[in-house]
Order: C-alpha cells, then structure tokens, then sequence
C-alpha cells in the first residue's frame, strides 16, 4: 500500500523545473562548443541577437556554470547556478516557454541582476530610422490583432 502512495505522489510532481535545468544545460554544453546554431536553438528569439557579442573563446576555456536547482516563478522557471569562475558566485537564468519548447531568456535573465543608473545630466534622446521589415511585421501584427472598428 506504502508503495502505492509514493508511486502516485511521484506522478504528481511538476516536471517542468527538471525540463528547465535540462534546457540550461544543454546551452551551456552549446557555448563550451562553440556552437552558435545550437545556442540559438535554445535561446528565445529576443535573445538570439545577442550571441554576436558573446566572448566565445573566454566561455570555451571556462568552468562551467554549477546548476543547483530550478523552480517555477509564475509562467517560467529560474535556474539557480554557481559561478566556480567568480568564487562561487550565484544567479539565476531564466527559462520560458516560447512556440511551445523551453528555451532559456538571456535578456529576462539580465534583467534580474541589472541596475539603471541615471546620470544627473542625461537625457533622453529620440533619433529617427528608417523601419525594418521586422518593424513593419511587427505594426501589421499589432494592426490585425486590433478589433474591427465600428460602423459610423
């Protein structure tokens, strides 16, 4: 009977922070490689982007990330790591759902541990360019997500 209970108590056991810790650590064994296609493959589309600035030959010849756990936070999951490069340092990545597979939000991640500072002379500024095809992609989608509008 004992042996019942704990089979159908391991069932009920949210997979999704073990998916998560897997997703990391399949990125990581990508950058160790070197292996831009794979890192993209795992990243989110927002976040792809920044693998062009990535210190490939620096993250090749270090330790690797020490993943101590995952846990849902909300609609995603943190991944708890230890850096052994910087004294055993902590953080956390973020993993989200995105098109249906688990991928790891180096941009969400950032913004974890980011800290906006304003200069007490800085300003805004607003530059024009020209739109991209991504851009005008973007407006149309918004365009036909909007309601009909309605008869005059």
């Amino acid at each position: 009977m004992l042996w019942l209970l704990l089979a159908l108590s391991a069932c009920g056991e949210d997979p999704g922070p073990a998916e998560a810790r897997a997703v990391f650590g399949s990125f990581q064994q990508a950058l160790q490689r070197r292996d831009a296609s794979a890192c993209r493959a795992l990243l989110t589309r927002e976040s792809g982007a920044a693998l062009a600035e990535l210190p490939w030959d620096r993250l090749a010849t270090q330790q690797p990330l020490q993943v101590r756990g995952a846990r849902r936070h909300g609609h995603e999951f943190r991944v708890e790591i230890a850096d052994p490069n910087a004294g055993g340092a902590t953080g956390e990545f973020v993993v989200v759902r995105e098109y249906g597979k688990l991928v790891v939000d180096l941009v969400a991640s950032a913004g974890l541990t980011a800290e906006f500072v304003e200069a007490a002379a800085s300003k805004d500024i607003v530059a024009p360019r020209e739109l991209t095809a991504q851009d005008l992609d973007r407006i149309r989608l918004h365009e036909l997500a909007q309601p009909p509008a309605a008869p005059r």
